[in-house]
């Protein structure tokens, strides 16, 4: 992390986050043709890091061969997850529901793409930090999470959505909901080992939300330190939604006021 590659990259996805910006605020395409824009690369972006990552096993007799993607790249990561919400946004008639998810997706999505940069985890799990312009799946990783900082920027200054309490609010318990959710999603996926019933130890997991483990690496090896992560991690996320909202809901409302 931080590496002359990493910072690099870093440089890179700025200068294709401002030139999109820039871009919209020229041109102020509708909000749609940007999120139908965005799907489109949300979805090459899953054909690639598949492509990528797929590997075909061995059974354990070794007899039977199959394709296997890591459980660490199943999309159910929060970046991943926006891009059923992107296809949900592009397509429904619900301008009510619309309004729900955009205002989720402009906060979780550029914050938690904004922390996957700053932390990529690709280092450390899938591509050597010496390959990081060599590797398909290191363009992959960058290039969506910059495409999904842009489209919370956009949708921020798109004059689409009149930025209330409410959004606030909403994404909040979708937040808390989901962070909960990943709890049993974590636990499901790992690879436990029993000895005569008893759990003896855990060979793999997955760290989804990031609410199993820290990504700075700081080892936690009691019930009580992993609660108190977990707490830090509740009121870090809050703050940050609180502070990606608050400007957008105080502008619209001196606005609203001034009329």
């Amino acid at each position: 992390m931080f590496t002359w590659r990493h910072l690099l990259w870093l440089l890179i996805c700025a200068v294709m986050i401002t030139v999109t910006v820039a871009a919209f605020r020229r041109k102020r395409p509708p909000l749609k043709k940007v999120l139908k824009t965005a799907m489109i690369i949300s979805i090459l972006s899953e054909v690639v890091k598949v492509a990528s990552v797929i590997e075909m096993v061995p059974s354990a007799n070794g007899v039977l061969y199959g394709p296997y993607i890591p459980l660490n790249h199943l999309p159910l990561h929060f970046c991943s997850l926006q891009i059923i919400l992107i296809f949900f946004v592009s397509t429904t008639e619900d301008d009510r529901k619309r309004e729900k998810v955009l205002g989720f997706m402009y906060s979780t999505g550029m914050l938690g793409a904004l922390a996957a940069l700053a932390m990529p985890s690709i280092f450390t799990t899938s591509v050597p930090v010496e390959r990081a312009f060599v590797s398909p799946l290191s363009y992959q990783f960058f290039i969506f999470h910059s495409m999904l900082i842009a489209l919370g920027i956009i949708i921020a200054i798109s004059g689409e959505i009149t930025w209330r309490w409410k959004h606030l609010k909403d994404t909040l318990l979708f937040v808390y909901l989901l962070g909960f959710i990943s709890l049993y999603v974590n636990s499901l996926l790992a690879s436990p080992t029993y000895v005569d019933g008893e759990l003896k130890s855990v060979d793999f997991w997955t760290n989804f939300f990031f609410t199993f483990n820290n990504p700075l690496g700081i080892k936690v090896t009691e019930l009580w330190q992993w609660a108190l992560y977990f707490a830090i991690l509740i009121v870090a996320a809050t703050l940050l939604i609180f502070l990606s909202f608050y400007p957008l809901i105080r502008k619209d409302r001196d606005k609203t006021e001034e009329t």
